[in-house]
């Protein structure tokens, strides 16, 4: 269902609904030969004004068309901004939960047809509670916003970077297979660890990493994926887990 009260299909049915009428309205002309009559009426009465009202009523049917090209364009716009804002996370800027999903699901269906696997990272904030209770809220949102930075620098332009919820992130990486996620993953890590959070100090992540199977749907990788975060809390955090990757102990 929309979430929008408008939408482009419904703006272009109303399109067609001023063109199909203007349509009806010429057709019924001909078939009564309005035209014909209309014009032995105007030689009949050459004083007539009904020349300047015929004028007047073209291009009042003009501006009432262009009119409605204009809104559609303009609604289709705002439509395009209302979307893009409705797959958006206010506090990191990437992309939410939705929009993840969807990619999700496309690149599930892109690899059933190109046998091409795909991996996701899931990502965890470690302590992110302390931060908070620490800091406060709003430096607990500039952390979310310095992470989110961390991970556009480090991921590539066709991933889709989300906030998952809270302090979890999600990265779908098409046409991936486990050690370059891993090695995404890795970067990912370093990077954090080099990375001023000030006054948040050191900030790091546990991620576990998936890669897509046969028999998988687009909940079963997140859910292996979430397997193995866990298990890269349960391993002290600051780690990387896949599911043929064990934790290595970090400095």
């Amino acid at each position: 269902m929309n979430p929008w009260p408008f939408s482009a299909r419904r703006i272009r049915k109303e399109l067609t609904l001023i063109l199909l009428l203007n349509l009806g309205c010429y057709l019924l002309f001909i078939h009564w030969d309005l035209f014909e009559k209309l014009d032995v009426w105007l030689h009949q009465h050459p004083t007539s004004q009904l020349d300047e009202v015929l004028l007047l009523s073209f291009t009042l049917a003009l501006s009432m068309t262009w009119f409605a090209i204009r809104r559609l364009r303009e609604a289709r716009q705002l439509l395009k901004a209302l979307r893009r804002q409705a797959e958006r996370d206010d506090i990191t800027g990437l992309a939410n939960r939705r929009r993840a999903n969807q990619a999700l699901q496309r690149e599930t269906e892109r690899s059933c047809r190109s046998g091409r696997r795909y991996s996701v990272l899931l990502i965890d904030l470690d302590h992110f509670k302390h931060i908070n209770d620490s800091h406060g809220h709003l430096v607990g949102d500039k952390v979310l916003q310095r992470f989110g930075q961390v991970l556009r620098q480090r991921a590539r332009q066709l991933d889709t970077i989300a906030r998952w919820g809270g302090e979890e992130f999600i990265i779908v990486c098409p046409e991936t297979e486990q050690d370059g996620a891993l090695a995404l993953a890795e970067s990912i890590s370093q990077l954090l660890r080099e990375t001023d959070f000030d006054p948040a100090l050191r900030v790091t992540a546990s991620i576990g990493v998936a890669t897509l199977a046969d028999d998988d749907t687009p909940d079963s990788l997140v859910h292996r994926a979430d397997i193995c975060l866990y298990a890269a809390k349960q391993a002290g955090r600051d780690q990387v887990v896949g599911e043929n990757h064990s934790p290595a102990a970090q400095p």
